[in-house]
């Protein structure tokens, strides 16, 4: 009967969230960022073993950082996971090791900033 339970649990889809993404790779946003905020959309991840989030500006400057949720409403920053660019450093990425949860893009700072975030996940 147990058995019976997970196999129903595990075949039910994630909760709504606004454009969740499966990996393995892909974008946060369509279009780039341009102010703070989160990115509208997240990656749902499901037996990844390692996330890549690489943030590529094309104007101004931004901080970006990479956050998990794992109820999808309450976001926490990932520990060493901000990242800044600018002229100098126009490209930077962050990595996260046996990921679970849900993840975002969050532009913390932004001077004239144009940014995107890829993202990329590690598979078997």
């Amino acid at each position: 009967m147990r058995w019976l339970l997970v196999l129903l649990l595990l075949g039910l889809p994630p909760l709504a969230r606004a454009a969740s993404k499966a990996c393995p790779s892909g974008t946060f946003t369509p279009t780039a960022l341009t102010t703070t905020g989160p990115s509208p959309d997240s990656v749902v991840l499901h037996g990844n073993p390692s996330l890549l989030a690489q943030t590529i500006r094309t104007a101004g400057t931004a901080t970006v950082a990479l956050e998990v949720s794992c109820n999808g409403t309450n976001w926490a920053a990932v520990t060493s996971g901000s990242v800044s660019v600018d002229g100098t450093t126009t490209t930077a990425a962050v990595s996260v090791l046996q990921p679970t949860c849900t993840y975002r893009a969050n532009v913390t700072a932004c001077s004239s900033c144009s940014v995107t975030v890829l993202y990329s996940c590690g598979g078997p």
